[in-house]
Formats: C-alpha cells, sequence, structure tokens
C-alpha cells in the first residue's frame, strides 16, 4: 500500500481557458493550483486499485472581472473556479531500483464551484450560486527516486478532464393581481442548465509513501 501527496500547478486547456464572452463554452480560467492525495491498493505484480482526492484552484480571468454573461445581471467578479474530484480506477507502480514509475487511468467525479454557475431570480433579480456535478476522467504518469526504504519524490503530469452542470428551476411566483377576478397572476417556472467543460493539464511534485511491505 502507498500513500501519494503531491501539489503543482494546474494549466486549463481548451474550452476551459478560453475567454470569448459570447462563446457559451468558455470556462475564462487561468493557471492555478493543485492539491492531491493518493492511496493505491498493489496486487502480487505491478498493477492495483487507486482512490484518489483532487482540489483545483483556477482563477477566472481579470479582464472579465467586469463582464456580464447573458441571462446574469451581475459581473462575473474575481471569485476563482474551485473543483473537487474523487476518483478511483487502476494503477500500474513499479520500481527499478531506486527509479520509481507510476501510471493511472480514474474516472469518478467532479464537484465545482464557480461565478458561471450562478443563476438570477428572473422576477427579484436576487443571484443564487450552484454547486455544479458531473463526472471526470483522468490520465497520468509520473517518475520519481527512492530516498529511502519508504519515501520516494516524484514529478508527474496528468490530464484531467470534468463534465460539471447545474439544473436550477426558479417555480411561479406572484407578480399582479387580475382586476377583475382578484385572482393572483402568477409568472411562469424558470429553468436554468448550464454543463462546462473542465480540461486541464497538471504539472506537479510529491512524496510516495510506502505503508507496507
Amino acid at each position: 500500500m502507498y500513500l501519494d501527496i503531491s501539489l503543482g500547478i494546474s494549466i486549463p486547456m481548451g474550452s476551459y481557458a478560453r475567454a470569448d464572452v459570447n462563446n457559451s463554452n468558455s470556462g475564462f480560467a487561468t493557471p492555478g493550483l493543485l492539491g492531491q492525495i493518493n492511496f493505491d491498493w498493489m496486487g502480487k505484480g505491478n498493477t492495483g486499485l487507486a482512490i484518489q482526492y483532487s482540489y483545483q484552484n483556477n482563477p477566472l480571468k481579470s479582464s472579465v472581472k467586469n463582464d456580464t454573461l447573458e441571462g446574469m445581471s451581475q459581473a462575473l467578479g474575481t471569485r476563482p473556479w474551485t473543483n473537487h474530484y474523487l476518483m478511483a480506477g487502476f494503477v500500474f507502480l513499479r520500481y527499478i531500483k531506486n527509479v520509481y514509475i507510476e501510471g493511472r487511468v480514474l474516472i469518478g467525479v467532479v464537484i465545482s464551484s464557480s461565478p458561471l454557475f450562478n443563476t438570477y431570480d428572473p422576477l427579484y433579480l436576487t443571484p443564487s450560486s450552484n454547486i455544479g456535478t458531473g463526472f471526470a476522467y483522468d490520465a497520468q504518469f509520473g517518475a520519481g527516486y527512492k530516498i529511502s526504504d519508504r519515501v520516494a519524490v516524484k514529478f508527474k503530469t496528468e490530464y484531467i478532464l470534468g463534465t460539471p452542470k447545474i439544473h436550477h428551476q426558479y417555480g411561479a411566483q406572484i407578480i399582479g393581481i387580475d382586476p377583475i377576478t382578484g385572482a393572483f397572476i402568477y409568472s411562469a417556472p424558470t429553468t436554468f442548465e448550464t454543463q462546462k467543460t473542465i480540461s486541464a493539464l497538471y504539472v506537479d511534485a510529491g512524496l510516495v509513501i510506502k505503508l507496507s511491505k
């Protein structure tokens, strides 16, 4: 069993990094931080099962902080993307003398917070912060060097793809009274659905701790 702790940078790619306010796929993300904890349970050979938690923080581009996207009543502001990933899958891990190599293929879920997921009550224009959820996929490769019987330092590159989505509905609300019948007049329910694609390259370094022989 191995415990892996690493810290590095998250480099946005594709639509996640796009800054076109007229393109609904734009994520406006800039390079940020990644923190990760990984637990590997190895079989008799060099393959096993991996469980991984990752935290990602990508600030928004400063050029769009005063822009208001379609369907919103307030500017994006400066609050960053914050993404939490919980994934599991397969790991390849091998020591060749003092050299350590690893590879993982994982699938799981992402929980995201972003100003791009804000919705606004169409009647009162009050904002709501929403949490996006969706599937996530991860592929990674790393290499390192053993500094003791139980500890190795490593460097890793990783590509991650997430598809968080929100669904927020505002129910019918009283907007007036019929002057003839005196009955309340209601607005129609309004539903907001937004899906974004998180696509990023991670470069990080960390420690691999051997928990058992």
